[in-house]
């Protein structure tokens, strides 16, 4: 750009040099000519560097746009791998989801086995009967008891409580 620069400069001065110098010699047409000369001159240069300016400026549009579509890529490379490591992370919750459900589905297979074994064997249900076995009541969780007793609570199976004349209680 520089050079390009120099070289209207140069131009211009010479062609200015040339229409200050006149000899007496000349008449008007050789310097009305010599000052078309340097007008068009001038505007050529001038026309050389709006061009050279518009071509700059393209070569900087080109290359913003050629940055803005490495930007772009780049982007949509983070974003894949995201995306990516999001479809691990759903898939691996997805597993743990499912084998907590099939933990829980065994958890409660066992509940119910224990229910059905204490439903079919009444007799042998831990139950809990306050005052040192001295009332006639019975409880199937010491957490149901209230008020709560001052006296020792203790345990024996339903069968023994029942042997003895107890029955459950009606606030259980």
């Amino acid at each position: 750009m520089k050079k390009i620069w120099l070289c209207m400069i140069t131009i211009l001065a010479v062609v200015s040099l040339s229409a200050c110098s006149t000899s007496p010699k000349k008449d008007n047409s050789s310097s009305d000519k010599s000052f078309k000369e340097s007008v068009s001159l001038q505007s050529e240069s001038e026309s050389l560097s709006k061009s050279y300016s518009i071509s700059e400026s393209e070569s900087i549009e080109r290359q913003s746009a050629s940055i803005s579509i490495a930007k772009s890529e780049s982007e949509s490379k983070s974003i894949a791998e995201s995306s990516a490591s999001v479809a691990d992370s759903i898939s691996k919750s997805n597993e743990l989801a499912s084998s907590s459900q099939e933990a829980a589905i065994a958890l409660e297979r066992n509940s119910q086995d224990t229910e059905t074994t204490t439903a079919s064997d009444p007799n042998s249900r831990t139950v809990y009967v306050v005052n040192n076995g001295t009332t006639n009541v019975y409880w199937y969780s010491q957490t149901a008891i209230h008020p709560i007793p001052k006296n020792p609570v203790i345990s024996m199976t339903e069968g023994e409580a029942l042997a003895q004349g107890l029955h459950h209680s009606k606030t259980e």
